[in-house]
């Protein structure tokens, strides 16, 4: 009978459809592999079988959302905890095996591998709390809305473009719900010609539109001054009403889905310390907390500056040191709120972020790029009194210019 093996490593190459997993011991040589359907009876069955061969399981995996929602979630009810191979690092890690082919089962063996040898360069994956959960969810769909909506002004405009260019440049369909209530009846010129400035007014205001005589006044002035009609204008007329109505629809469906954020955002209990520091409102807060998860996952402020970008990277070499570059690998959801946070801190009066963005602005010789290097500076600082923030479990702390502190204790006496 053979010797059941202390410790294995569990490799999962996640799919869509079905995982791959492969199960290697502490020589690196493959026990067994196997075809996992994304199902939670088969993945229970494998799950036992591994559980069953060796004392103690690692269990590694290149995804940690989207399909593997399901895996992750059966792991974690039985009390195991997996690790995450970064994509970046398994594609450095797989170089160094032969073969230039690809493979689910090789994927899964590398993982198995990757978490065996280099353990201390994977991430653990906690099982994240409700409301976390909750805000990376409604966070993922608002964000892709957010997209498709971008995307369908642009095909908006570009039609609208072909048959009415005049009314195109007339408004920012992108900010402004006016134009679109305008567009889902009269799209040509000689509509609105036709309709003229008053009916067309009456026509707005009837519909519930923000400030009707003056979008009416700008459309009938394009009207004007484009007499000729263009070919196809009546087929291209008809989809440029269908587009602004979905534009229309996706506006509300982002405030009804920006409200349902802030109201899962209220029960976060770290949301308040978030939004106690200058510059967060609540979707950055809300993006920032998904994007780092649990604190305890960065056991250095300067850890979460790495991850989130705002910390170089040196590049030494010999004799060759000091130089430093920025990183490559880091979290775009981080950097974004950071970078966002931080920009708007500047614009304050009389804050410390003000007076170090103007102190490093001025600093630096060149014109080009030195607004943005200033302000991933005061982030950089930012990272820091925040990740303590977190930590302690404490509210911002404004920290009062001398002078103004000064001037406020004369007033006070």
């Amino acid at each position: 009978m053979a010797q059941r093996p202390p410790q294995v490593w569990a490799g999962i190459d996640v799919g869509k459809g079905h995982h791959w997993v492969t199960v290697v011991d502490a020589d690196g040589d493959p026990l067994w592999n196997r075809k996992v359907i994304n199902s939670e009876p088969d993945i229970l069955t494998v799950f036992g079988e591994v559980v069953d061969a060796a004392d103690h399981v690692t269990w590694a995996l290149d995804l940690v959302d989207g399909p593997a929602a399901l895996l992750l979630g059966t792991l974690a009810n039985h009390g195991q905890s997996p690790r995450y191979v970064t994509g970046s690092k398994f594609a450095a890690f797989k170089k160094s095996f032969s073969g230039q082919g690809k493979s689910d089962l090789k994927d899964s063996y590398v993982i198995a591998e990757f978490a065996r040898c280099l353990r201390r360069q994977t991430v653990p994956v906690p099982a994240p709390p409700r409301v976390n959960k909750e805000v990376t969810l409604i966070l993922s769909h608002r964000n892709g809305l957010s997209v498709e909506r971008t995307r369908t002004i642009n095909r908006m405009r570009a039609m609208l473009t072909s048959i009415f260019p005049e009314l195109e440049r007339s408004f920012d369909f992108a900010r402004s719900g006016g134009p679109l209530v305008l567009l889902s009846g009269y799209q040509t010129p000689a509509a609105i010609r036709r309709m003229g400035e008053n009916r067309l007014t009456a026509w707005l205001a009837k519909r519930g539109v923000r400030k009707a005589e003056t979008i009416a006044d700008k459309a009938v002035t394009a009207a004007k001054a484009q007499n000729s009609a263009i070919n196809g204008e009546d087929l291209a007329a008809e989809l440029v009403a269908e587009l602004a109505q979905k534009i229309a629809q996706m506006n509300v469906r982002l405030k009804e889905l920006e409200a349902k954020i802030r109201e899962i955002l209220s029960q976060h209990p770290q949301a308040p310390i978030v939004l106690s520091m200058p510059g967060f409102g609540e979707l950055l807060a809300a993006e920032l907390l998904a994007a780092i998860g649990d604190i305890s996952r960065f056991p250095g402020a300067g850890r979460l500056a790495v991850a989130s970008g705002m910390a170089p990277v040196s590049r030494d070499s010999g004799s060759n040191t000091g130089n430093r570059q920025r990183p490559t690998q880091y979290s775009r959801p981080l950097q974004r709120a950071f970078f966002l946070s931080s920009q708007s801190a500047c614009l304050t009066a009389r804050t410390w972020e003000q007076e170090m963005y103007l102190r490093k602005y001025q600093g630096y010789t060149h014109d080009r790029g030195r607004n943005k290097k200033a302000v991933i500076a005061v982030a950089r600082q930012r990272v820091s009194i925040l990740w303590a923030m977190l930590r302690d479990g404490r509210l911002y702390e404004r920290e009062y210019n001398p002078r103004e502190k000064a001037a406020g204790e004369a007033q006070a006496a």
